[in-house]
């Protein structure tokens, strides 16, 4: 997968993989790179995207696999690119895409046939369709207020071929 230079047009390897114990403490020691906190979500399936050429993490996505028959599908619980790549001014751009992306594969592999969702937040309900491709469902609930972005199949194999082949 490629990250790309906003400021050169150089295109990068990037790599997506587990966090480690290490991760969270560098991620909770540079709390200025990262708005969430992240250690809340030890113990759970979190995942980092950095260069290929160095172990500077830029982005981080927590993944929840739903195992069951009313759900089947992989939800993306939390996604973040570090302060630094976003916004007009950000170094690395594709972080998000190839993040979710990599959640999207991760659908196909464990059997939810690239069923991904996401709960928005609410500035970013036109963000997720439009850049891409989800469907807003507007299923409300009190810990689902926005409704929901739905990313099925045929959304799911054109994201992997845009941002991880």
């Amino acid at each position: 997968m490629i990250l790309t230079d906003c400021a050169t047009g150089e295109d990068h390897e990037a790599v997506i993989k587990l966090v480690t114990a290490k991760d969270l403490k560098q991620i909770k020691k540079s709390k200025d790179r990262f708005t969430f906190d992240w250690n809340k979500y030890k113990g759970h399936e979190l995942y980092k995207i950095r260069l290929k050429a160095n172990e500077i993490i830029v982005g981080l996505i927590c993944l929840i696999d739903h195992e069951d028959a009313a759900t089947n599908a992989i939800e993306i619980e939390l996604l973040e690119a570090s302060v630094e790549n976003t916004g007009p001014k950000k170094k690395w751009d594709k972080i998000g895409g190839c993040l979710i992306a990599f959640a999207c594969r991760e659908s196909f592999k464990r059997g939810h046939e690239g069923c991904v969702f996401l709960t928005p937040k609410s500035y970013l309900l036109k963000h997720y369709p439009q850049k891409y491709g989800f469907t807003y469902m507007p299923i409300k609930s009190a810990d689902r207020p926005e409704g929901l972005m739905i990313a099925y199949d045929d959304i799911a194999r054109k994201l992997i071929k845009q941002y991880l082949d």
